[in-house]
């Protein structure tokens, strides 16, 4: 009897565990979400030194300044620079980072698929990447 008690304890302390894992890691997906709305709504005000502050120490290392990431964001990513609207269609934690898939509408309603990473620097999600690829349809 002490057996089947201790069982159904340890079985009760181990499914509390990966609950509260669980909550925490969908907390952590709703403030990567948040970081990656406020670089959008930053590049729709053209505030460069906001969007600069959610890039990676590794995406900084490339530009030399806020003006130089805003300005390659807006020759090489317009999608993600002006977007008309977009949508976080999945999201993923694998080996220490995050993955957020949004599908964009540009200002002209063609479809994109973005793929942006975030790591964390000093406790705090950082934008590491984003790559957008056309979806090859156009919006309604």
């Amino acid at each position: 009897m002490v057996k089947k008690i201790f069982i159904l304890f340890f079985t009760l302390f181990i499914l509390s565990g990966l609950s509260k894992a669980d909550d925490s890691m969908k907390n952590e997906l709703t403030i990567t979400q948040d970081i990656i709305e406020s670089q959008i709504q930053a590049f729709q005000n053209k505030n460069a030194e906001l969007a600069y502050s959610f890039a990676s120490p590794m995406i900084k290392l490339r530009f030399n300044n806020p003006q130089e990431f805003m300005s390659m964001v807006k020759s090489f990513y317009e999608p993600v620079y002006n977007p008309k609207q977009y949508y976080f269609i999945n999201s993923k934690y694998f080996e220490g980072s995050i993955y957020h898939q949004l599908q964009i509408i540009s200002q002209s309603n063609m479809s994109y698929l973005a793929t942006y990473s975030l790591i964390r620097d000093e406790n705090e999600w950082k934008i590491s990447g984003c790559s957008v690829m056309p979806m090859m349809q156009e919006s309604i």
